[in-house]
């Protein structure tokens, strides 16, 4: 092995001690530090001399992984497994390997398998909650979700991921309950108007699904906070858009009460010149 040219000269042969653990050493110091060209570089020199050490293949499939070549991953960490059918980091790779390929059911299958053989972490079933969401089975998402909230209460992505799959399911209740822990009660109604005007700020045609989403949104804001004036106002812009002009009317003479300001904006224009 030519350390010094791999570029971990660093970690070098230990003295007097064996070349295997002392590859291994350099493999586990390498993914600390998330040297993942080093680490492929690594692993190809380990499986040079030792070419059924499970690790060295391990290691390779996350290095690949990591640098995004899914399929050469996949392939290496099936070598890996098939060496140590118990390494339950190698199906966890897997599972994430395969995820990124969007082959879901794969990814749940691998994910499980780890979950199986004693992985128990937030990370596994915000992973597979995601997997499951993909593939739209919802409930098993909530599941698992809702299980990666179990082990760390503030793990905000599965909180988000929640969110997300309740809103889906037109639970409205539920998912700005999922996101109590993660979000104030004060700041709550600004996060939920912010994703509404990102359903539909920046396309270029409208779509009046996502335009309806957004209006749930914005109604979920607005029973939180019953003065949030802006919310009102964007609400009346998608009334609008929805061909709702009463629903305008109100939401947009509200807004004005409750901040005559916003009286200079692109509804009012827009829709100065009808009498509602």
């Amino acid at each position: 092995m030519i350390a010094a040219e791999r570029g971990y000269d660093k970690y070098s042969f230990l003295p007097g001690g064996s070349p295997y653990f002392d590859l291994k050493a350099t493999l586990h110091l390498l993914i600390s530090e998330k040297r993942w060209s080093s680490l492929k570089l690594a692993a190809e020199d380990m499986l040079a001399v030792y070419p059924q050490s499970a690790m060295a293949w391990f290691s390779l499939g996350l290095a690949q992984s990591k640098q995004g070549f899914y399929a050469d991953a996949v392939t290496n960490l099936k070598k890996a497994l098939y060496h140590n059918p118990d390494m339950v980091s190698v199906s966890f790779q897997l599972g994430n390997a395969s995820y990124y390929q969007k082959e879901y059911t794969k990814a749940i299958h691998y994910y499980e398998d780890a979950l199986q053989k004693g992985m128990n972490t937030h990370y596994l079933h915000y992973n597979m909650a995601n997997a499951w969401l993909k593939i739209h089975h919802h409930d098993a998402a909530i599941k698992a979700y809702l299980r990666s909230l179990s082990i760390c209460h503030e793990f905000t992505p599965a909180a988000y991921g929640l969110f997300r799959v309740y809103f889906v399911k037109h639970d409205y209740q539920n998912a700005v309950s999922a996101l109590r822990p993660v979000i104030s009660d004060e700041k709550l109604p600004h996060y939920l108007f912010a994703q509404a005007k990102l359903l539909y700020q920046n396309e270029p045609e409208i779509n009046n699904h996502k335009l309806r989403e957004a209006h749930r949104l914005l109604s979920c804001a607005i029973d939180l906070d019953a003065d949030f004036a802006q919310a009102y106002y964007e609400r009346a812009y998608i009334n609008s858009k929805l061909n709702d002009l009463s629903g305008f009317a109100r939401d947009r003479n509200t807004a004005f009460g409750l901040s005559p300001q916003l009286r200079e904006g692109h509804v009012f224009n827009l829709f100065s010149s009808q009498s509602l």
